[in-house]
């Protein structure tokens, strides 16, 4: 991981000058970046989704591990200011989509399935998001969602649904804001 951080070490820095002087950008902490890049390097998915760009630093992360198995990304931003600095700071990241405009409107558009997706948006839209996702979801595809410790409140529902749907397996991770990992099985209609 030093090794990656060393040869990033212009972008990196650029986006935690952007973090300590621009009001409103969200980004994840270090140890949540670095558990993303791994976490795709170990499941190698071909289509990924993120659901709030902000100015790109998890997707500049995700980007990394996705080079190494030829991964794309599509990306949601719903604040221009964000879109725009993101597009900036990712100019040099060729498996990356951005798409700007609410992940409710956007998602229903999008015609790849994915294999991974990253949920760091609107908190209290989180239950939305998984419900609109559904059907873009591969069999035993991952959905990362961040913040589910420091907003527990807010994101309850969405955590309510996927631990009581039999669509989904999670657990929840202490760490930073907290994770929590679900994995998607479809249901195969003979066993209903």
């Amino acid at each position: 991981m030093e090794r990656i951080k060393q040869k990033h070490k212009h972008e990196l820095a650029r986006f935690e000058v952007q973090k300590n002087n621009i009001r409103r950008l969200w980004n994840i902490q270090q140890e949540t970046a670095e558990l993303l890049y791994t976490f795709v390097i170990a499941k190698s998915p071909k289509q990924i989704l993120e659901i709030g760009t902000s100015n790109g630093f998890s997707t500049f992360w995700l980007s990394l591990a996705a080079e190494q198995c030829n991964a794309i990304i599509d990306t949601i931003e719903v604040d221009e200011g964000r879109f725009k600095l993101a597009k900036e700071n990712l100019a040099n990241r060729k498996n990356i989509i951005q798409r700007f405009g609410k992940a409710e409107y956007i998602i229903p558009e999008l015609t790849d399935k994915y294999d991974l997706v990253f949920i760091d948006a609107g908190k209290i839209n989180y239950i939305n998001y998984i419900k609109l996702l559904q059907n873009k979801l591969n069999n035993n595809s991952t959905i990362i969602a961040d913040n589910v410790i420091s907003h527990k409140d807010t994101v309850k529902e969405y955590l309510d649904y996927i631990e009581s749907s039999e669509l989904f397996e999670s657990v929840t991770l202490n760490i930073d804001s907290g994770l929590n990992i679900a994995s998607f099985k479809k249901i195969n209609k003979k066993e209903q």
